[in-house]
């Protein structure tokens, strides 16, 4: 493909404005060797393996029609940070958030034997990043590489729409039902709340990591118990629990990442955009594995993730105008004084399974820092590499101790079985 061949804009969806400002930072390690100029060939090889590379787009938030960036392998930022930055993933993570200066679309940064994306979340969703860290990190697949650059069709909601509601019509009525009984008011609560200042300085990550054998363990438990309990669903009580174990008081509606393309036909699934979905739903006190996994059944077969993207492009659509800018953050906001948690488990990451790893005491593991919504949201994102586990929790530090995080991490890591049969306190 010629320069001549490129397709000049990209039209964006309502989702993809509403995230071009959020940032995607993810990480993986330890690799076995970290080449820059491999990397810079396997971006240009995305780039120009079509006339319209996904990764390239240029997030705008305040137009419809998104430019493609040119020479990816050339003009990506490539920046190195010493090794010592990469003994703890949570640090590193806000290492690079940090940085000073403008930020490409996407940059890379490199730190010892572990690299990291960090990336407009217009540029895509957490399917992005994981892709990126499999096609650049220590085993460079440059046959992988085009793989980046394919993006969602632009009637990509409609189809799904389509082959979700006409097979099921009755799920649209589940929908607005399920919707409804997972709706809150926003309200503060009198006497309950807490005040943040300047809460965006806050921002903090936390990973750690649960070994092999723990996993096992926890498999083998949520297998023997009533019910048909998911890796996500067990995720979900099992950070719950250990929040509620060092006296966090955690809100009971819990926003759980869905990844929409499973109501898409398979030649769609592996395309780039933004097509994962929030859905806030209202967990009970203590719940049960299988109680949660029964919830998310029936958000799933009721459409309601790609109800929510049908939804948004109807709103920008009635608006016929791009999006107006954001309005400046709040230097001073009041919150309930508890804790709105937003879980996204990746489950196991098949693509690394053929990774060339550092066989040494540190275990692979891909971490991300998610951007909370707000200074009383903690995100909490999962991925399993070769077996094991690794937690990122990202939140705000003024209103929640990183101690605290700390020791709930290391609390369901050590002892995940324990902590989901203990009695809440």
């Amino acid at each position: 493909m010629t320069s001549s061949d490129r397709t000049t804009t990209y039209r964006s969806t309502a989702m993809d404005r509403v995230f071009a400002e959020a940032r995607t930072i993810a990480v993986v390690g330890p690799c076995v060797s970290l080449d820059e100029d491999a990397i810079r060939k396997a971006l240009t090889v995305a780039e120009q393996s079509t006339s319209t590379p996904r990764l390239a787009v240029e997030p705008d938030t305040h137009n419809v029609e998104w430019r493609y960036r040119r020479n990816l392998g050339e003009r990506t930022p490539i920046v190195h940070l010493p090794a010592e930055d990469s003994r703890d993933l949570g640090h590193l993570m806000g290492v690079i958030r940090r940085r000073p200066g403008v930020r490409e679309p996407l940059e890379v940064v490199i730190a010892g034997d572990y690299i990291a994306v960090d990336y407009s979340h217009g540029v895509g969703d957490g399917q992005m990043g994981v892709l990126l860290l499999a096609t650049l990190g220590g085993n460079i697949d440059f046959d992988r590489a085009p793989a980046l650059a394919k993006g969602l069709p632009s009637n990509t909601t409609w189809t799904a729409l389509r082959h979700h509601y006409l097979s099921r019509p009755a799920a649209l009525r589940d929908f607005w039902r399920l919707r409804k009984q997972n709706k809150k008011p926003p309200r503060l609560v009198a006497g309950a709340t807490k005040r943040i200042e300047d809460w965006e300085a806050g921002k903090t990550s936390r990973a750690d990591f649960m070994a092999p054998d723990r996993v096992a363990q926890l498999k083998k438990w949520a297998s023997s118990q009533p019910g048909k309990a998911t890796t996500a669903s067990v995720t979900i009580a099992l950070w719950i629990a250990a929040l509620e174990a060092e006296g966090v008081t955690v809100d009971e509606s819990v926003m759980i990442l869905f990844n929409s393309r499973r109501y898409l036909p398979p030649k769609l699934q592996d395309g780039h955009g933004n097509f994962a979905v929030g859905i806030p739903v209202r967990i009970p006190p203590s719940p049960s594995a299988a109680d949660i996994a029964a919830l998310m059944r029936q958000v799933i077969e009721s459409g309601w993730p790609i109800a929510i993207l049908g939804m948004s492009q109807i709103k920008a659509a009635l608006k016929r105008s791009a999006p107006t800018a954001h309005a400046p953050t709040e230097s001073s906001i009041e919150v309930n004084d508890r804790v709105r948690l937003a879980v996204s488990d990746l489950g196991k990451l098949t693509m690394f399974d053929d990774g060339l790893w550092i066989r040494d005491e540190r275990p692979p593991r891909l971490a991300a820092f998610l951007e909370p919504d707000g200074p009383d949201g903690a995100t909490l994102l999962v991925s399993e590499i070769d077996n094991g586990r690794t937690f990122t929790a990202s939140f705000c530090d003024k209103m929640i101790d990183p101690a605290v995080i700390e020791s709930a991490l290391r609390r369901m890591c050590d002892d995940p079985v324990g902590t989901l049969q203990a009695e809440p306190k």
